[in-house]
């Protein structure tokens, strides 16, 4: 593997990562599934790749279409 791929790949993980974490912190309890959100931190602290993308589909709920501005 290249490089310039490897790295490619290490900043789109590191990424999602990011992502995932703030998005846990900014989200309201309210919306959060399955844990709390200190659990679904450790999750990500323990498990990084795997953590934000549970995260990422199961870790939320959608916002219902009418609580949704029209810019959404």
């Amino acid at each position: 593997m290249t490089p310039v791929l490897e790295c490619a790949i290490y900043l789109t993980i590191a990424a999602l990562y990011v992502y995932a974490v703030v998005d846990c912190i900014r989200t309201p309890e309210a919306r959060i599934r399955m844990l709390p959100k200190m659990g679904w931190l450790v999750v990500m602290a323990l498990m990084p790749i795997l953590g934000a993308i549970v995260w990422r589909n199961l870790g939320k709920r959608s916002v219902p279409a009418e609580g949704r501005s029209s810019t959404d």
